[in-house]
């Protein structure tokens, strides 16, 4: 068993080109996938932000002929789309975060194996919701679907997010962790950073009211000393 990884550039970042590559592209080779697949089997999608500023990477695991056979797949799934769509798709590479030549081998060694089998179900049934949601987003928007699909890809988002914290209820509460997520979250979305860069920066930033709270009582403090002499 080992990992594939495909790094894929997208150039057209509109929303409506995002839906064409997941309706008419991503879903087929998923589909293609599962049709061969053994049941140890597994796959999920990221976006990332290297080698390029909009890179989708999926990920396919399975056993070495699987591999190769997902291989010829992409790469036959990939010709026909930009046949049909040459202004979205741009270069790909195989290889561990875009390092061509370097072969991923899941993340094990960050999460524990017994972690690692854990996000591996989480980024599947994640990247399953996701294209399903992708896929469909029109009917999510259509009166006409409305008892299918009722609400917008948001509404999915927020029941997501919301039921697993639920879940995880007494042992996090949700504000809480939410509200600590934001700032985390919001550097690495505006300024491109990774996970370790924004966590220096919050941290940072945290040092730096820490420091200034103190100072202020301090000065608060003084002034009311001097006040007391006088």
């Amino acid at each position: 068993m080992r990992w594939l990884e495909i790094n894929l550039e997208i150039k057209n970042n509109d929303p409506e080109m995002i839906r064409k590559v997941f309706a008419n592209f991503v879903y087929f080779l998923v589909k293609d996938f599962k049709e061969i697949s053994s049941k140890k089997g597994s796959w999920h999608y990221i976006w990332e932000s290297i080698p390029w500023t909009s890179t989708l990477r999926i990920r396919f695991y399975n056993s070495n002929d699987i591999i190769e056979k997902m291989k010829q797949k992409f790469e036959t799934e990939y010709d026909n789309f930009n046949k049909s769509n040459p202004d979205i798709l741009g270069q790909y590479i195989y290889g561990n975060n875009g390092e061509e030549g370097e072969e991923y081998e899941g993340e094990a060694n960050y999460y524990g194996t017994r972690g690692w089998k854990l996000v591996m179900k989480m980024l599947e049934f994640g990247s399953e919701v996701a294209l399903e949601l992708i896929k469909n987003k029109d009917l999510l928007e259509s009166d006409q679907y409305s008892g299918s699909y009722p609400g917008s890809i948001d509404l999915y988002a927020d029941r997501y997010v919301h039921l697993f914290l639920n879940q995880l209820n007494y042992f996090i509460k949700e504000s809480e962790f939410l509200m600590k997520q934001l700032p985390f979250r919001y550097y690495i979305e505006k300024n491109g950073m990774t996970p370790q860069e924004a966590f220096l920066v919050e941290t940072d930033i945290m040092i730096k009211n820490y420091l200034e709270k103190i100072s202020s009582k301090y000065n608060q403090r003084r002034m009311t000393l001097m006040r007391k002499e006088d």
